[in-house]
């Protein structure tokens, strides 16, 4: 149900961590980054190497005469040929390319699907596992991470960075809490509570009914998983000890029934299965709804100047993570990364080019932190095509210039993300100039910082069963619930949406996901 919004999210944030990340090997950063990029240099290479990619993305596509490609050239010794193809072009393009034998040394992909695993155990990529320890950046990506990208004991490709800790959150307007005299909810019934009044008991207090208490929107987006027991993950196991996805557990039984009573209520909007969640959004921010969803990094800053502007005493807070039935209290964590790069098996007898292109991802993956990022650092100011050319400063805040700067930049051509050590350490109200966002995003990623998460075991394997029938078997589940949620379907016939989950494949992945998890000794945990 949630791969689609994951994927879209992820898409924005990615863009949003690429625009204010950077290597760095100048006097004045970290040892671990001087260790890094020591080796990653023009000086320490003699051997020019053309080095050819094949890679998606959302972002503008630069040129490929620009100043950035040839300053990456000089850089590293190299005759880089990146070619960029939009992400929903990719999925097209790649198989052919990959069928006709004519394959880019690096090929890029967003995310491990089943033409991943297909392509890696037919041979098409490098195994990386004698590689890595070479490069420090490599080292730090934790297990959890590279499970994602290992096919068969082999990994065949990069992971790049995304915060595990900072996808979206539910969120509720704290005014209108403290205005209707209520607690911040910590179980489904006081939730539900909250909701009713917020529809009801006129929040805004402007006279008038016209706000519902929670957002949603078609497809169920973003639902009401308050912990990782009620999330889609693989958290529960079932009557034979097996994991089993989160839609089909009698705790996502119990969020439902929730949501299915606040349509009772009215404190849905009754056009919510056809309602786009971008109009929610919209509507959220207008003061219409008093929960809905949010993350601290990537922001919009200008949703919050306009709630700010409308409604001056408006504050928005996360909701905590409810404690589950297990004594657990906590919220799934994302994957921990996002997009993958692959090498061209073929390289195996070019090992300086293997060296070479993992010394610049190596570069580009090395972090530093929010405030070295200025023309004041020259690594800095060379990855982003140097200060009032490729970016500008405006009070204090680095502020990415549009096409056509973009071709000034290195980094639009090697579209690599720095590894933070943590999430923590991206300080995203660091990033952001409206007060009441900069003030969100501080005490969201203070929340989370003291919030435990628990690592999904299904993002840690890749299942070629899972791939092949995940989709259609999450879209009879959300068909069956948000039948449930309208009155269409009873929440007392769950047993029946899982027989027939089971029976048109269902049990087949659980079998496939669980064998693999045995296989690899994976489960899941907190952390």
């Amino acid at each position: 149900m949630r791969k689609k919004w994951t994927i879209g999210i992820a898409a924005g944030l990615a863009l949003t961590l690429a625009a204010c990340s950077s290597g760095n090997n100048n006097p004045q950063q970290s040892p671990a980054a001087e260790k890094s990029n020591t080796s990653a240099t023009a000086e320490a290479t003699t051997k020019k190497v053309t080095i050819t990619t094949l890679e998606g993305t959302w972002s503008s596509i630069p040129g490929p005469d620009g100043d950035g490609l040839k300053r990456l050239n000089e850089k590293f010794n190299v005759d880089y040929k990146p070619q960029f193809v939009p992400y929903d072009q990719l999925t097209s393009k790649l198989p052919v390319a990959m069928a006709s034998g004519d394959l880019a040394d690096v090929i890029g992909m967003e995310s491990v699907d089943a033409n991943f695993v297909k392509w890696a155990k037919q041979g098409a990529f490098l195994r990386l596992n004698d590689y890595i320890d070479n490069y420090p950046m490599l080292k730090a990506i934790p297990k959890s991470v590279w499970d994602a990208v290992t096919v068969d004991g082999q990994i065949y490709a990069l992971p790049h960075y995304f915060p595990a800790k900072y996808g979206k959150k539910a969120v509720i307007r704290q005014d209108w809490l403290d205005q209707l005299g209520l607690a911040m909810p910590t179980n489904y019934e006081e939730l539900k509570k909250v909701a009713v009044a917020f529809t009801k008991d006129d929040p805004d207090q402007n006279g008038i009914n016209d706000t519902y208490g929670f957002g949603l929107s078609k497809q169920i987006v973003y639902g009401a998983a308050m912990g990782a027991a009620w999330d889609t993950g693989w958290y529960h196991k079932n009557d034979q000890g097996q994991y089993i996805p989160g839609m089909i557990s009698e705790s996502f039984k119990e969020q439902t029934q929730f949501l299915a009573d606040l349509y009772k209520e009215g404190a849905l909007h009754k056009d919510w299965a056809v309602t786009k969640n971008t109009d929610v959004r919209t509507d959220f921010y207008a003061g219409k709804y008093g929960i809905w969803y949010e993350q601290p990094t990537g922001i919009d800053q200008n949703w919050f100047k306009t709630m700010k502007e409308q409604v001056p005493g408006a504050e928005i807070a996360v909701i905590p993570a409810f404690k589950q039935a297990d004594g657990e209290q906590g919220f799934t964590a994302l994957s921990g990364y996002y997009t993958i790069t692959m090498l061209n098996a073929k390289l195996k007898d070019e090992p300086d080019k293997v060296d070479r292109y993992l010394q610049m991802q190596d570069y580009f993956r090395t972090f530093i932190p929010v405030d070295e990022r200025n023309p004041q650092n020259p690594e800095y100011d060379w990855q982003w095509g140097g200060v009032d050319v490729g970016y500008k400063m405006v009070n204090g805040s680095v502020v990415v210039e549009p096409p056509p700067a973009t071709e000034k930049r290195p980094t639009a051509y090697m579209k690599v993300v720095n590894w933070a050590p943590n999430d923590e350490a991206n300080e995203p109200a660091k990033m952001l100039a409206d007060p009441f966002a900069k003030s969100f995003a501080d005490s969201t990623v203070e929340l989370l910082k003291n919030t435990k998460f628990y690592i999904n075991p299904v993002n840690r394997i890749s299942s070629e069963v899972l791939m092949s029938k995940g989709s259609e078997l999450d879209m009879l589940l959300q068909e069956w619930q948000t039948k449930m949620i309208v009155g269409q379907e009873q929440v007392s016939d769950w047993d029946k949406m899982v027989d027939e989950y089971m029976n048109k494949g269902g049990k087949e992945v659980i079998d496939d996901v669980n064998r693999l998890l045995n296989d690899g000794g994976i489960a899941g945990e907190w952390k």
